[in-house]
This record gives C-alpha cells, sequence and structure tokens, in this order.
C-alpha cells in the first residue's frame, strides 16, 4: 500500500485513517514501532502505531525513495511509502532492540526483541525489492544480529554500556592484556586456578575450576549491576576488567571439557 499521494499539509486525523483502514493482512510491518501514539479519541488499531503527520507528509525530506520526513528511533520503514531505510548507527543498540538502556536485561526478552526484528528485517524478505532495499536490509540484519550479541553477554554488555555513560574516556579493554595491578588477591586467585587448570587429570577437578569462575563472574556481575543502577559507572570498569579475565579463563575451562 503506497501512501506517498498523501497531501503534503494532510492532517493526522485523515492520515491515521488513512493508515488503520489497511486490512491486517497487509500489515507486514505489525509490531515495528512507527513514530508517535495516535491522535486522542482513536484506537491503537492493534499492533499498528499511528504514522503520524511528519511521516505521512511528503516533500520534507529524508526518505531516500519518497522523500518523506525522517523517521523518529526506533522506526525502520518510511511511514509514506514503507520503503526499508538505511541502518542508522546513531541509534545505540538498546535503542535499536527496544530495550531500556540499562545492564540488568531479561535474556529472554533480549531474544524475543532480535527474533521479532529480523521476521522483518531479513535480507530473504526483500530478494525481490530494489537493489537499495536489499542492501540496506542485509545492513539493518546484521545490526540488529550485532546489537543482540554484544548485550547478551555480562562483560560487553557492560563495556558497551559504559562507554555509553563515559564516552569521553578510556574503558577497560583499551588497558591491554595484563592483570590488573594493585590487588595482589585478586591476582593470587587468578593465578592459582590458572595452575589448577594446567594441572587438572579429568573432568572433576575441571569442574571445580569451573564452579570457582562461574561463583566469581556472577559476583561481579552483580555488582556491575548495582554500580550501573545506583549512578556509579566509574566504578565498573575495575569490576569490567576483572571480569574480562575470569571470562576468558572460563572460555578455557570449557575448551578443556570438549572432547579431545
Amino acid at each position: 500500500m503506497m501512501l506517498r499521494g498523501l497531501s503534503s499539509c494532510a492532517g493526522p486525523t485523515a492520515a491515521w485513517r488513512l493508515v488503520a483502514g489497511i486490512p491486517l493482512a497487509r500489515r507486514p510491518w505489525a509490531g515495528i514501532p512507527l513514530i508517535q501514539p495516535p491522535p486522542a479519541g482513536f484506537p491503537p488499531g492493534g499492533s499498528v502505531r499511528w504514522a503520524g503527520l511528519r511521516g505521512l507528509c511528503t516533500g520534507a525530506g529524508g526518505c531516500w525513495r519518497c522523500g518523506a520526513a525522517p523517521l523518529e528511533a526506533p522506526g525502520f520503514f518510511c511511514s509514506s511509502c514503507r520503503a526499508l531505510q538505511p541502518a542508522d548507527r546513531r541509534r545505540d543498540y538498546f535503542q535499536l532492540l527496544g530495550l531500556p538502556r540499562r545492564f540488568r536485561l531479561s535474556a529472554e526478552r533480549l531474544s524475543r526483541s532480535q527474533r521479532r526484528l529480523q521476521r522483518v528485517l531479513h535480507p530473504d524478505n526483500f530478494s525481490r525489492s530494489a537493489e537499495a532495499e536489499r542492501r540496506f536490509s542485509e545492513e539493518q540484519s546484521a545490526l540488529v544480529n550485532e546489537a543482540y550479541g554484544t548485550l547478551l553477554r555480562p562483560l560487553s554488555r557492560g563495556l558497551y554500556l559504559l562507554r555509553l555513560e563515559l564516552p569521553a574516556e578510556a574503558q577497560p579493554e583499551e588497558a591491554g592484556g595484563e592483570l590488573p595491578a594493585g590487588d595482589p588477591a585478586f591476582l593470587a586467585v587468578v593465578l592459582r586456578l590458572n595452575e589448577q587448570l594446567e594441572e587438572a587429570r579429568g573432568p572433576e577437578d575441571i569442574g571445580r575450576v569451573a564452579e570457582e569462575v562461574e561463583a566469581r563472574l556472577r559476583e561481579l556481575t552483580e555488582l556491575v549491576a548495582q554500580a550501573f543502577e545506583q549512578g556509579r559507572p566509574r566504578e565498573t570498569r575495575p569490576l569490567l576488567r576483572q571480569m574480562r579475565f575470569w571470562s576468558s579463563l572460563s572460555e578455557r575451562v570449557k575448551e578443556r571439557l570438549l572432547p579431545r
């Protein structure tokens, strides 16, 4: 359904009636947010969002196909001609996936959001579209997967959130691969567990190392979450640096448990 014929000065009520009148079967964008809520007195029309006057007015510049006004995040499609738009890397990963910007995230909700977006943005859906849209779908799909992978793991999520909170400061991953100085207790535990892993003779020995490593990671994850929630992002830096080493050790443990 093409909306580009709508007058550039159409009122919001008329515009919403036009969008809401599209049969549900022809609403492939259902569940994907467009711009803003419907005007007072109008129902939301199921999962369809109010397209908004700015998105339906043409000639304002923005959409690569019809020139409609640019969408406000987190829109992916032009609300006038429904063309898929280029990936916008100005949006952070939380915004891209429609999630609150915070460290504590539900893995189930994160996965559900990623799957919902991929059902709509996957390149297979644009195999017969214009070359530009096919390229945009590949970019959008890749960006969604990149955002999902980053936010899925506590370490990468914490480092990413720290960059958002303190963009002008060097982050823990930029400090190189050396062990954090000034914490002898931490260094002693890391060295001890590395030795135990090297000397492990079977799954039971490796399992004991794994249990302690995972316990340390859970403890650090909780401390990082509390620091972000209490508005103390700088305090997460040493915690994330320690978490990086525990995560690396966890990967080594998993490798040792794989059948040879």
